[in-house]
């Protein structure tokens, strides 16, 4: 989907971290180019005088995950909707079903992710929550039998 200025993106792709500081602050590609060639033991010129911004730049970025339509609504409400997260989620169904797997299972994760929220999350956590048996492997659970 083409944004203009000879810009082209996909809504369904997320941006990179890099990417959304580039949207935001175009005069930081020196920097980005600097930081991404620089080993991580090597310290980086001026990045001190830039440490603020892509501090908060990251803050967002784990916010908004990098999809344009939650980019958007944040920086204009500094907030996201619901209805931009309901896109997300029937983004996330409409794949799985496109490959022929279960979509109860996939509310049943969903709800398990949900319970067990604030604690940490694995698949046994999460299965003590779910009437999946939990020895089964998460890729097969989607897995539907085709006769």
């Amino acid at each position: 989907m083409r944004l203009g200025y000879g810009i082209y993106f996909s809504l369904e792709d997320p941006l990179s971290f890099r990417e959304v500081v580039l949207l935001r602050a175009p005069e930081l590609s020196t920097l980005c180019d600097t930081i991404k060639n620089t080993p991580l033991n090597t310290e980086i010129t001026n990045y001190e005088k830039f440490h603020g911004r892509l501090t908060e730049y990251l803050q967002e970025y784990l916010l908004h995950g990098g999809y344009l339509p939650a980019i958007s609504e944040y920086l204009i409400k500094k907030t996201i909707s619901k209805a931009i997260f309901d896109i997300y989620i029937q983004w996330i169904i409409g794949d799985i079903l496109k490959h022929n797997k279960n979509e109860n299972y996939l509310y049943e994760i969903f709800k398990g992710i949900n319970t067990t929220y604030g604690s940490q999350i694995s698949w046994n956590n999460i299965s003590k929550h779910l009437s999946i048996e939990h020895q089964s492997c998460p890729i097969k659970l989607f897995h539907q039998k085709t006769s």
